[in-house]
């Protein structure tokens, strides 16, 4: 089985990976793919540093995320950061798309049961590639407290980055992460059952 799982940031997919990894799930994540082809000079960096200039480089040519997010989540210029974020998803999902399609291919015909997260669902196109999509619902509130702990960032920076998501209207499977992480596991774990 290929799931898809989504979610605000800060609903708790990266809890749920981690528990169906334990499980024996093989994991894709699509934030961790990116920035693996973030890496210097492969097409993706070429892409983004035509983009967003030499300015987001480290000294040693790796793209500089915090610089990067600066400019895509810009509370100072919200309309300006809009275009740059859409910018950045039309250079970064095909590649996503693509890499992880290979992977899904590879695991695939071993027999695996495989998880492929992502935010930006609608956006990156691999709903396709999965055939049944979990929803993990959180309240406002609470997620934004969790990443505004996790990542050090401001009201205003973490409206500007959830700004982009949206729940998909027709997940089949749906779950509530507004307890504890242990209750959160326990919903998980009777959802792998039911499965």
């Amino acid at each position: 089985m290929v799931l898809g799982i989504t979610g605000i940031s800060g609903a708790g997919k990266h809890t749920a990976t981690r528990f169906l990894e334990k499980k024996g799930w093989v994991i894709l994540d699509a934030d961790k793919v990116a920035h693996e082809l973030y890496r210097p000079y492969t097409g993706v960096w070429k892409k983004i540093v035509k983009e967003f200039g030499e300015d987001i480089l480290t000294k040693q040519d790796i793209v500089n995320r915090v610089k990067l997010g600066k400019i895509v989540f810009n509370a100072s210029q919200p309309d300006e950061s809009t275009i740059a974020l859409h910018k950045l998803n039309q250079i970064v999902h095909p590649f996503i798309k693509r890499y992880i399609k290979n992977v899904i291919h590879r695991h695939f015909r071993r027999g695996s049961n495989i998880a492929v997260v992502v935010a930006l669902w609608q956006e990156s196109g691999l709903e396709e590639l999965c055939d049944k999509l979990l929803l993990i619902k959180t309240d406002a509130e609470l997620r934004r407290k969790r990443i505004q702990k996790r990542d050090g960032i401001s009201s205003e920076t973490y409206q500007l980055r959830i700004k982009s998501q949206n729940e998909p209207p027709n997940p089949d499977f749906t779950i509530e992460n507004n307890g504890t992480s242990q209750e959160f596991l326990k919903k998980l774990g009777e959802f792998l059952g039911s499965l």
